[in-house]
Parts: structure tokens; sequence; C-alpha cells
């Protein structure tokens, strides 16, 4: 994992691929638990049976971005360096995520904009992929991510 990462070493057409994680019944439960989103599609076997567009209760789509947005903490953008996420564009829900299913991101910088002396924003086309690698979800992601010549100049390094 990279200790020191600046706005400047990232790269435009830089791709990354993050881990994966298998999304379940309990997680559908635990996201009810926080956000009281209880729409039949997520827990009412019968209603899905007669809905035209899924196959059995689905895996919120907020929760996949959650996800996806661990992924990005964790993996793309883990550093000592200050950074905040600015935001999601563009988000569309492509096809449904179904507990058993193992989803990952695959990410490219498409852009970079410095914001002022401290500060540039990285801009990341986001895929969200199932294990059969069709795209669950679609998004641009934004990361605020501090500038080297603000916060010490030190070269990226990877830890031990």
């Amino acid at each position: 994992m990279p200790g020191y990462k600046y706005f400047e070493d990232f790269v435009i057409g830089q791709k990354q691929v993050t881990s994966g994680r298998t999304m379940t019944e309990a997680d559908i439960r635990l996201c009810i638990g926080c956000s009281d989103n209880t729409h039949p599609v997520h827990v009412d076997a019968e209603y899905c049976e007669k809905h035209p567009s899924v196959h059995g209760c689905i895996v919120q789509g907020d929760l996949i971005l959650c996800v996806a947005d661990g992924f990005f903490a964790k993996e793309i953008t883990p550093s000592k360096v200050p950074s905040i996420h600015y935001g999601m564009d563009k988000v569309r829900f492509v096809r449904p995520t179904y507990p058993g299913d193992t989803v990952h991101c695959e990410t490219e910088v498409v852009e970079q904009t410095i914001k002022n002396d401290q500060f540039g924003i990285v801009t990341w086309n986001v895929n969200v992929l199932n294990q059969h690698g069709e795209t669950v979800i679609f998004y641009v992601d934004k990361q605020y991510i501090g500038r080297r010549s603000a916060f010490g100049g030190q070269k990226a390094e990877e830890d031990a």
C-alpha cells in the first residue's frame, strides 16, 4: 500500500482492478438496519417472482456503491496524504446484484484538475463488475487529493 500518494502520482489512463467481495443476505439486512430501505425488491421473494426485471431479492444499489467506496479507500487512494471523497457523478445501476454475487471495481483515471495550491481533484471512471464480468454499476468518482508541493514533497513509496 502506498505510504504517500499525491495528486501528481495519479496519471490519466492509469487503470487498477480492486479485490472482490461476495454480497450476502446478511448484507441486505444490515443495510436495511442502517437505511430503512425495505423496498420489496430487497425483501419480498413473491414480489420479486412477479417483477419483470429481477430473479429474486437484490442487494441495494447504494450498498454496492458503499462497497466500491471501501475498495477506493483501501486500495485506490490509501495514503498518508490528506484526501477526501469529493463526490460521485453519473451513477447508473446497470444490472441487479444478487446475494452470492462477488463484486469488484475496474477503475481508470480520466481527469486531473488542480483546485488550489494545496489540492487537486482526480477523476476516475469506475465499473463495478460481478463475477461474470458484467457491469452492475457505473459511476464517475472524484477524490480531493493533496499536492506534493503543499504536503512535504516526499516521493510515492511502497510500505514494506
